[in-house]
């Protein structure tokens, strides 16, 4: 039986499976033991997949097979230090932010889906890819969104589909 917190995260990997199914109407499947498979000391094994076995196991969520350079965490935390955003490191996001670049290939789009109890949804994406907000705050090359603010715009939801098919590096 897993863990409250392991349990909480993967309600999350799976509410966001959904919405995505829901807004893209393709299917979007939470990757069984999320991105620890190639993710941090587990790099190594990239080099032995082929590139449907790595698209099944990079992220949190797999997409549709089309979707090759979508690289997405979901994360699901009761608290998160926003004070920090404006003058210090904020320790938890650097750790989010480094997780991705170890799973990500050349090109790649990277979203972080954040979910804080009795507080609201985020996404977190690197910034100068064209993604619209009314209010953004940037973080070390990185933009922090309220998901209402991302997902409500049609241009930020054409942007995640078209990142994810092409390479973010020929587009931008």
């Amino acid at each position: 039986m897993p863990s409250k917190s392991k349990a909480k995260g993967n309600s999350w990997e799976l509410e966001v499976a959904k919405f995505l199914t829901e807004t893209y109407g393709s299917t979007f499947l939470r990757v069984p033991s999320s991105g620890a498979f190639v993710g941090g000391k587990n790099t190594h094994r990239k080099s032995s997949l082929d590139a449907g076995q790595l698209a099944s196991k990079k992220g949190d969520i797999h997409p549709p097979q089309e979707w090759t350079h979508f690289n997405l965490e979901c994360k699901s935390y009761a608290d998160f230090p926003f004070h920090q955003l404006w003058y210090a490191d904020v320790k938890i996001l650097d750790s989010w932010i480094a997780q991705q670049k170890d799973v990500e290939d050349e090109g790649d789009l990277n979203l972080i889906l954040i979910k804080i109890s009795r507080k609201g949804q985020w996404v977190v994406f690197p910034q100068n890819l064209g993604f619209v907000a009314d209010r953004s705050l940037q973080y070390k090359g990185w933009m922090f969104v309220e998901w209402d603010q991302f997902w409500l715009v049609e241009q930020n939801r054409e942007l995640v589909k078209r990142y994810s098919q092409e390479s973010v590096a020929l587009t931008i």
